[in-house]
């Protein structure tokens, strides 16, 4: 049991993100435990006082949505499933009990901040004649009573369409109808957007029902934005996201403006199905959340997350390698993969290792090559699939140097000998020749011009 004041109630809409928040409980020193009431067992997270926080496995619904820090957990990108109650509790030391220190309950905000409309629906009954009873009929057909001729709609996407008002007659029934279209987004995919390293991708943000931005723009949209959440590993703590793009339709001119490095190399347009967000090279550190969001005038604003994940091979030993070499290729996501998902090898075409991974058995996402030949160099290629569908795929090349062989090494050392001694006997029998020039040059003209004939002695 925890104390009075120990409940929260958070208000979210889905696809949002909710943080829960301690308000000052202190909790040094401490193992900590979120969870979740609908999980049957496990944690949605928990901390070691020595470790930090780590993420239960278990949990696979909220994998990659969760950032913890000493006083609050955050589920980024709200889901059906979330809703419901969230526990924070602690154990002072490994001899007591778990004790629950607050919790909260997460309910849906359906709509967001809702915008009203009224229905008037009225008919002229002429004197003499009962007055016909009325009701509507929404877009989905569901049958709404009128109370005194008109009808308050709080507004959510699936009153979008055609209402009908129908006047019921003793003789059958007449209808009178109008449209209502309701601006709104179309719900967040179920899984992420794959690409890979140096590969191009657009993230969407369409429109729902087919509206056009020139009506979103009719009611008086402030600002359109684009912001990034980074990945969530182990250890990491909330981080505010990160503005990459942002647009006023006051300020049209103006274009997309940036203000952070993080925009770099992003291009987001407005077109007639929705919001886009492209750039033509990922890179592993774009992986992570991305939030479109439309603010308007009446403090009411649409938004959605899409988790982007950037499919890389990694060389443990680099791109150039030797001969007899020992090396891991590595297909990975920056995390474990999920149960559904699995690799398929592409080694070049005359690589030993492509016969060992023909055999129809899911491949490995880590492969080593315990001694590469230059059969080995050349382009390798890792697809990413879920089940039965491609995702993605990336690629890597490598350059395999051959290994000289001991007769191989023996053959130019011996060479290289031999022209060592060469060169030697031909330095040394210049050098001989050089001198024997240089004596025959000083001794001949001593014979010829200085011997004059000496004195006789007598």
């Amino acid at each position: 049991m925890c104390d009075t004041g120990c409940e929260k109630v958070v208000y979210i809409k889905e696809g949002d993100t909710v943080t829960l928040r301690l308000d000052g409980l202190e909790a040094n020193n401490e193992y900590l435990y979120w969870s979740h009431r609908s999980l049957q067992e496990g944690w949605l997270a928990w901390q070691h006082p020595l470790r930090g926080w780590s993420f239960t496995k278990g949990a696979l619904r909220w994998a990659g949505r969760l950032s913890v820090s000493q006083d609050a957990l955050s589920i980024n990108g709200v889901k059906e499933h979330d809703f419901g109650t969230v526990v924070f509790s602690r154990l002072s030391n490994l001899h007591a009990k778990i004790t629950p220190v607050k919790s909260f309950t997460v309910s849906k905000i359906t709509g967001g901040l809702p915008e009203f409309v009224m229905l008037s629906c009225h008919v002229d009954t002429p004197p003499n004649h009962r007055k016909p009873d009325l009701y509507w009929l929404n877009p989905v057909g569901e049958r709404i009573t009128l109370s005194g001729g008109q009808l308050r709609v709080a507004v959510t996407g699936r009153d979008n369409g055609r209402w009908r008002c129908v006047v019921v007659k003793d003789d059958g029934e007449d209808t009178a109808s109008l449209f209502i279209t309701v601006l709104d987004l179309l719900p967040a995919p179920e899984f992420p957007l794959y690409t890979s390293e140096q590969s191009s991708l657009s993230v969407p943000c369409p429109f729902a029902f087919n509206v056009s931005w020139e009506q979103f723009q009719s009611r008086n949209v402030k600002k359109v934005s684009w912001c990034y959440i980074p990945k969530l590993y182990w250890h990491h703590f909330i981080i505010n996201p990160q503005m990459i793009l942002v647009f006023s339709p006051k300020n049209a001119e103006q274009g997309w403006r940036s203000n952070t490095s993080r925009g770099k190399g992003f291009v987001a347009d407005l077109q007639k199905g929705g919001l886009i967000l492209s750039k033509k090279q990922w890179g592993v550190e774009d992986r992570g959340h991305y939030r479109c969001k439309f603010k308007f005038g009446n403090s009411i604003s649409l938004s959605r997350n899409v988790s982007v994940e950037v499919l890389r091979v990694v060389s443990s030993a680099g791109l150039v390698l030797h001969s007899g070499q020992s090396v891991n290729l590595t297909c990975s996501l920056g995390k474990a993969l999920p149960r559904d998902h699995w690799v398929k090898w592409f080694p070049p075409e005359r690589s030993a290792a492509r016969s060992l991974l023909s055999f129809g058995r899911l491949d490995p996402a880590q492969i080593v090559l315990a001694e590469v030949g230059p059969d080995d160099g050349g382009r390798w290629r890792c697809e990413l699939w879920r089940n039965n569908t491609r995702l993605t795929s990336a690629e890597i090349t490598l350059a395999v140097s051959r290994q000289l062989s001991v007769w191989m090494l023996v053959s130019i050392g011996g060479t290289a000998a031999i022209i060592a001694s060469l060169l030697l006997l031909i330095l040394f029998s210049s050098k001989k020749n050089h001198v024997q020039t240089d004596v025959s040059f000083i001794l001949s003209p001593s014979v010829r011009l200085c011997c004059s004939p000496k004195p006789k002695v007598i």
